[in-house]
């Protein structure tokens, strides 16, 4: 019995050896690898060749489309993918051609996990992850950020249609009508501490809010009256500290606050801002004028006159709304979504849409394996 189980099994070896042998001489060793080759699956960071055809959720009719002819899909020019949400994120070597460029996040999301070869019916996606959430009026934009002193809360208070182009945008947009949105900054309340002035934080209070409109009253605090450091922001908004413990409020009454500068003559003062460095020497002051000294690149001093005085106004009104056309509008909010990417409003032509994508994957290049 052993002997024939043995002759059994031998038997079976030579079969299959023999069958082995026939595949390989019929169809070569290629079956082989395809039987045990995986086909790829797309992961985050992996770029891709696709085919798709989009369309609107509402109706199924289409809006655009890889294929010339999208009847009989002929005429097709794959778009070539670097799969990633971050828009800044560059391709790997060799693979600069590839991009997440205009495709919207559900589009990149429902790529993941898709195999070469395979096709497949992304979404319905929603407007938050296609293109947008058009506003409208009442609708709010809440902008949340650690570079922000405080969270911004942006009201929606009226779009009018066909509204005379504003004077400060009529030598940046053609034509006389527009679209205009009307925000009001919802953030401040009576009370709220602002700070206007390096030198005096939350020394600037909101006193009075209408729709329009809200009034602040400064008052610098008793520590900041006589001999501080006055500091300012330039016009790139870098601080400037000036002569120190060399200023004082000089007048304070309801309309008026002056502070007035009185360093030593020789006292120095630094103004750094961005990569350069200017020294000022104290020469001479008079009633209304400090002159200094400062050393230009090439080695020689140079003489100017700064003001010696700052003169506020301590009760003022500001316009807490904001009226921008269409066509500077969708710079607006995309400035906003970079601030907070959260932010979902759009102006795109077809914001508030569910949108649909019918995709092929042509080709998976494992890029997001390349450097493991």
């Amino acid at each position: 019995m052993q002997k024939e189980k043995i002759a059994a099994v031998g038997l079976v070896i030579i079969i299959v050896v023999a069958l082995s042998a026939f595949i390989i001489i019929e169809y070569g060793d290629e079956i082989f690898t395809n039987i045990s080759e995986e086909k790829l699956s797309i992961e985050y960071g992996d770029c891709a060749d696709v085919t798709y055809i989009g369309r609107f959720a509402s109706n199924n009719s289409i809006f655009e489309s890889t294929y010339e002819y999208v009847d009989n899909k002929s005429g097709n020019k794959p778009i070539n993918v670097f799969v990633t949400l971050d828009i800044t994120e560059f391709p790997p070597e060799g693979y600069e051609e590839y991009s997440p460029g205009f495709l919207v996040d559900g589009f990149i999301e429902g790529l993941v996990g898709l195999k070469e070869g395979q096709s497949y019916t992304i979404g319905p996606i929603s407007p938050e992850k296609a293109y947008g959430v058009a506003p409208k009026t009442g609708d709010v934009i809440h902008v949340s950020d650690e570079s922000l002193t405080q969270d911004m809360n942006l009201v929606f208070i009226e779009i009018k249609e066909n509204a005379p182009v504003p004077p400060e945008f009529q030598d940046l947009i053609p034509g006389n009508t527009t679209t205009l949105y009307v925000l009001k900054d919802n953030s401040y309340f009576i009370g709220l501490e602002l700070t206007l002035y390096q030198s005096w934080p939350n020394a600037t209070v909101v006193t009075k809010i209408n729709e329009t409109m809200m009034w602040i009253q400064t008052t610098p605090p008793d520590d900041k009256m006589t001999n501080f450091t006055w500091n300012e922001l330039d016009l790139y908004g870098y601080e400037i500290s000036y002569w120190e413990n060399a200023s004082s409020v000089t007048t304070l009454n309801e309309t008026t606050i002056i502070v007035t500068h009185s360093p030593t003559v020789g006292q120095n003062m630094e103004i750094i801002s961005g990569t350069s460095q200017v020294e000022y020497t104290v020469v001479s002051l008079t009633s209304d004028k400090i002159n200094v000294s400062f050393e230009e690149y090439d080695g020689n001093l140079s003489y100017i006159e700064l003001d010696r005085k700052v003169t506020i106004v301590r009760n003022e009104s500001q316009n807490i709304t904001y009226s921008w056309p269409y066509e500077m509008m969708e710079y607006v909010l995309s400035f906003l979504r970079d601030i907070d990417p959260t932010i979902t409003y759009s102006l795109h032509p077809l914001a508030g849409e569910s949108v649909i994508y019918e995709v092929e994957i042509d080709k998976v290049y494992k890029t997001s394996q390349k450097d493991s």
